[in-house]
């Protein structure tokens, strides 16, 4: 069954079993309104004519005398005195609009009138001065109802059937109405979805409406404009990877071929340029190995507190040698305060390790490299700045995409490029301990690495 005749069935199942609900309700209440408006009208007849056949009394002496002497027995007076056991009563003339009424001594016996049926009925005492007489008395309500009464009976009855004939039609368009309304966004949500299982990345829903179908679309274009990026984004993952593969690969290549061919003599020179590419090679790997760790969700990290200004000392230390070299005078501004973290040292180690690496590759000498710590709440700020040069405004969002270089076309023996997953390796690493990685303008014209961290709690 589609979901157009589930919601239309359920609508108008609802819809039925509320009219239903509506019509007995309105049926019991007319009933019961009606049956107390007959009770209170048939009482003030039995009070006017219990106050008549008092008025008799006080002249005849005899109860039931005085009664015959009304219109309301006289009338009534050939009707048999008793009933045949097991029988309920009936009036032998259904035309009569009003109900038989019974005349009954003190004690409540049968004097005069049409015998009473089974039940109580409705009874009013006959009274002169405080001294009850005897009792008027009629048929319970079900048990006699008057013609008019009857046609007011069937006339309701027939309103409401029609107002069910009315209104059940009336709850089934409607309920198709509903239905259409709900099938009709989700077999769009449903051919779009299909469109995205065949790889078609660029298709849009219209997000204008306002309810939760319009949110819906907004939440699909929202997934497929992702998926779409993705796909981008792997599409030019694997052309770099591809790139950065061919190159170190084809130096190899040629390398190798020249040796066979006897084109150059084995020399150390030659060995060392192939084991450098070789190097290369497994350094990529290792960080596309690592990387797709990280960001898979399956690098454990040995969590331990300590403090994050040992950690960028350390890390500043096996760098020290390299930047004195190069010509970079290494600055570290550190908080005076222990910076306590709960974090995998060797990993946040590793993460300094590519920032400083990263700022000897790229940036010029001579000129500072600083590395400041602070505390700020319940965060440990890192940064890592160097003098220069900038790297332009619009790439520093993509400066932790993988494999990305500012500089595309940089020279391999100019500061020996790496594999561009350095900052790609260090964001991964730094969020998964729950901080945050950013790049920024540096005041001096440089380049500065922010890294954010959750700090542990200060010992007492």
């Amino acid at each position: 069954m589609s979901l157009f005749w589930k919601l239309f069935g359920v609508q108008v199942l609802s819809a039925a079993t509320l009219v239903a609900g509506v019509l007995l309700l309105m049926r019991h209440q007319t009933a019961t309104s009606f049956a107390a408006y007959v009770e209170a009208r048939e009482r003030q007849r039995l009070e006017e004519v219990a106050e008549r056949i008092a008025e008799q009394y006080v002249q005849t002496g005899d109860l039931a005398v005085a009664a015959r002497a009304l219109r309301e027995f006289r009338r009534r007076g050939a009707l048999p005195p008793f009933t045949p056991a097991g029988e309920r009563w009936r009036e032998p003339r259904p035309h009569r609009l009003r109900a038989p009424l019974t005349l009954l001594d003190a004690r409540q016996q049968y004097l005069a009138g049409a015998p009473l049926p089974d039940g109580e009925g409705l009874r009013v005492p006959i009274v002169d001065g405080e001294v009850t007489l005897g009792y008027v008395a009629r048929p319970p309500l079900p048990d006699w109802i008057a013609p008019d009464e009857a046609g007011f009976w069937k006339r309701q009855r027939q309103a409401l059937l029609r107002a069910a004939a009315i209104g059940l039609p009336l709850a089934a368009l409607f309920a198709a109405l509903i239905a259409a309304m709900v099938q009709r966004p989700l077999r769009r949500l449903s051919a779009a979805t299909a469109a995205l299982a065949r790889r078609e990345f660029g298709l849009r829903l219209n997000a204008d409406r306002r309810d939760e179908f319009g949110r819906l679309a907004a939440d699909f274009n929202t997934l497929a404009a992702a998926l779409e990026r993705f796909d981008r984004n792997q599409r030019q993952w694997l052309a770099d990877i591809a790139h950065e593969l061919r190159t170190p690969l084809a130096v190899l290549r040629g390398e190798l071929e020249a040796l066979l061919d006897g084109v150059r003599p084995i020399q150390p020179a030659q060995l060392r340029s192939m084991q450098q590419e070789v190097q290369r090679l497994g350094s990529l790997i290792d960080d596309l190995h690592l990387l797709s760790v990280v960001e898979s969700g399956g690098l454990r990290l040995q969590r331990e507190r300590c403090d994050i200004n040992a950690l960028v000392q350390a890390a500043a230390a096996r760098f020290d040698a390299a930047l004195r070299e190069a010509g970079f005078a290494l600055e570290l501004r550190l908080a005076e305060a222990e910076l306590p973290v709960h974090v995998d040292a060797q990993r946040i180690e590793q993460v300094l390790g590519n920032l400083i690496n990263n700022a000897l590759r790229h940036a010029h000498a001579p000129g500072p490299l600083r590395i400041t710590t602070a505390g700020a709440g319940e965060r440990i700020h890192i940064s890592v700045c160097d003098a220069g040069p900038g790297v332009p405004v619009e790439a520093l969002p993509r400066l932790f995409e993988r494999l990305y270089r500012v500089e595309a076309a940089r020279s391999r023996t100019e500061g020996g490029a790496g594999t561009g997953l350095g900052l790609a390796i260090c964001r991964s690493i730094v969020e998964a301990h729950g901080g945050r990685i950013a790049a920024q303008a540096n005041v001096d014209g440089g380049l500065c690495i922010q890294i954010d961290l959750p700090g542990a709690e200060r010992d007492p």
